[in-house]
């Protein structure tokens, strides 16, 4: 019987979009070149196998997640009579960041030790990032090429890159068709020795809440652009885990670009308690390697 997958993946934007500048919203290609290595059929196959291990995996891991958000209350004014500097918020969080994965049961808790350089102790906190949030990051990539997944998708391969002096196959994930409860889409970078995801580009479409923010910018002539890179430069034992997280937003109106928030995420001091996997025999038993 198929094993039933819950995505354990979320990108969003938050709340809605009023009109900006005069108020703040209240929301958190290169030529295709032949791989000679191998297909895109056999590296699709060899990447659906590094999921199945990311997913099969039992995880226990502590880290530091540290966050910058950068927000642009009301833009910078100049002209040959007026110089306004902008306006802009800034805070600053550090949580002590858990994931405990055990069978098919995943939990993610954070507590707050730090907000805009002052001390806290805020167990079970919730993320206070006021543009953009992200949750359980690491399992992202199995959105992208899990076996299950794969059929939902078209996959073109693009030329080869590095991710700090790694090298990577460029893949670019689209949709078959349109999805409810969509997973994430966009641009993936592949290590080439174990087909791990290195980096991956989140398309602004496929964000949850995009849809009605893409129509309240569109009444107010405005063009949204907002990217979303991930990065994934921690290993261990073959599995990789978030390093980085960026989202940056701008706003095209009257053909002028305006930058209007940017979060960075940030994982750091990690520590490992047990990164094992789960192996299923057919007489039904289990065992932990």
């Amino acid at each position: 019987m198929r094993k039933t997958v819950t995505l354990l993946v979320c990108y969003g934007i938050l709340g809605g979009l009023l009109y900006w500048p005069a108020q703040p919203p209240l929301f958190a290609g290169a030529n295709e070149d032949k791989i000679k290595e191998g297909s895109i059929e056999e590296i699709l196959k060899k990447c659906a196998e590094y999921c199945e291990r990311l997913k099969s995996a039992a995880l226990y891991f502590v880290c530091e997640e540290k966050i910058k958000e950068i927000i642009i209350l009301k833009p910078r004014v100049e002209s040959s009579r007026l110089k306004v500097p902008a306006v802009t918020e800034r805070n600053e969080y550090i949580y002590d960041y858990q994931l405990i994965k055990k069978g098919e049961d995943v939990k993610e808790s954070r507590t707050l030790i730090e907000e805009n350089k002052e001390k806290r102790d805020v167990k079970d906190a919730s993320l206070k990032t006021k543009r953009f949030y992200s949750l359980k990051s690491v399992f992202g990539p199995v959105g992208f090429l899990g076996k299950e997944f794969q059929e939902l998708y078209n996959y073109k391969l693009k030329k080869e890159g590095k991710v700090k002096g790694r090298k990577a196959y460029i893949i670019e994930v689209i949709p078959k068709r349109k999805m409810e409860d969509k997973p994430n889409y966009g641009k993936l970078w592949v290590d080439k020795k174990n087909f791990s995801v290195l980096k991956s580009e989140i398309s602004q479409e496929s964000l949850a809440g995009y849809e009605d923010f893409e129509k309240k910018a569109k009444n107010l002539r405005i063009r949204p652009i907002l990217k979303t890179t991930h990065y994934y430069e921690v290993e261990k034992k073959g599995i990789r885990f978030p390093s980085k997280t960026v989202f940056e937003e701008s706003y095209i109106s009257a053909a002028k670009k305006r930058e209007r928030s940017r979060t960075v995420i940030e994982y750091d001091n990690y520590r490992f308690f047990i990164v094992d996997y789960e192996v299923k025999y057919k007489g039904g038993g289990n065992e932990n390697h």
